[in-house]
């Protein structure tokens, strides 16, 4: 009897293993039509300005263009060249509702700014915060959405003059990409900071030690307290500040880098056991967000930036100094710093 039933049994395992080759295979052909269609949008894809950066070089480092290559820059006894293997993407963390057409100048304000740099041959990753503080030029429009001119202003703002779509988010990318003198961007993603919670609990968590006490919201909150932040617990870590307190900015971007690097060891020990809970994730995501990323390009970017890792040494910060008025701050960026960082992420020495 039981010999009978054994050829139908074979015949199940095989059919359930090709239904699993083919889902593999089907996955990797959508992850390689994501990697490719991500250059077709690409923000500036020609590369930084070169004569701009070289602009801030020390002068004893200085030559002359016509000794290099175009593209090339000269610093501190090096030459360097843009890294053409990098895929970076700007992320957004927005103080209301994302996805909802506003009027300009109050679609919300960007109170987190980070670029995420993934060069997907070296199996690396990169983490740069950005102060939502940082004084630059930004493009303000009036209220029917007619460009009225640039103003020197916080570039959280920025976000605030477009229509809390994408108009929003590409404003954000282009004053991004102007400050770091034009580096490429090759998507972005913004989301309402009150969906963190959800986004959050689809985790299942994310364990930090509580670095900044804040028990007079929730008790677990307490100074040194391990918690397994759930729901508005994580929201309330990640987005709150206390403005009357100096460079509270500061202390809230100290703890969105602990729980950021939480949050990717959570989905990278989702993924372990199912390869599809990035998609899964970005599904969630998307209806919380506004985001250039398409379906096909996530598949591809989870399994790449989950290929990495991720420790407080690739988490950067743009350097400054900031001058406080009341509740207000204004951030000022060390110029040469900044130029430093770019070299260090974006640039690859030439032997």
């Amino acid at each position: 009897m039981r010999l009978r039933k054994l050829p139908y049994f074979i015949a199940v395992l095989v059919s359930l293993g090709l239904i699993v080759v083919c889902v593999i295979v089907s996955f990797n052909l959508y992850q390689d039509y994501g990697r490719k269609r991500l250059n077709e949008y690409t923000l500036r894809p020609e590369g930084p300005d070169v004569e701009a950066l070289a602009e801030r070089l020390p002068e004893v480092s200085k030559i002359e263009f016509t000794e290099l290559l175009d593209g090339q820059i000269f610093y501190q006894g090096n030459v360097y060249e843009y890294n053409q293997n990098l895929l970076t993407f700007l992320i957004l963390g927005i103080d209301d509702e994302v996805g909802v057409e506003k009027i300009p100048g109050t679609a919300g304000q960007a109170d987190l700014i980070m670029l995420l740099v993934l060069d997907d041959e070296a199996k690396t990753l990169k983490i740069i915060n950005i102060s939502r503080d940082i004084m630059t030029r930004i493009e303000k429009y009036d209220t029917s959405g007619f460009y009225i001119g640039e103003e020197e202003m916080q570039i959280a703002l920025q976000y605030a003059y477009g229509d809390g779509m994408e108009k929003s988010a590409r404003l954000m990318e282009e004053t991004v990409s102007n400050l770091f003198y034009g580096i490429p961007i090759h998507g972005f993603g913004a989301v309402g900071m009150p969906s963190i919670a959800t986004l959050n609990d689809a985790v299942d968590g994310v364990e930090v030690t509580i670095i900044e006490d804040m028990s007079f919201i929730f008790p677990s909150l307490y100074l040194g307290n391990t918690v397994n932040l759930m729901g508005d617990e994580a929201f309330v870590y990640v987005q709150y500040r206390d403005t009357k307190v100096a460079e509270s900015n500061h202390l809230r971007n100290i703890r969105q880098k602990q729980y950021l690097l939480g949050f990717f060891q959570s989905v990278k020990d989702k993924t372990k056991s199912n390869f599809t809970f990035p998609l899964k994730l970005y599904g969630l995501g998307k209806d919380h967000a506004v985001t250039s990323i398409t379906a096909d390009q996530a598949a591809y970017l989870s399994t790449a930036v989950l290929g990495c890792k991720l420790t407080e040494e690739d988490m950067m910060s743009v350097a400054g100094e900031v001058i406080s008025s009341g509740e207000l701050e204004e951030f000022y960026v060390a110029e040469e710093l900044l130029y430093d960082l770019i070299i260090k992420v974006f640039y690859k020495m030439q032997k």
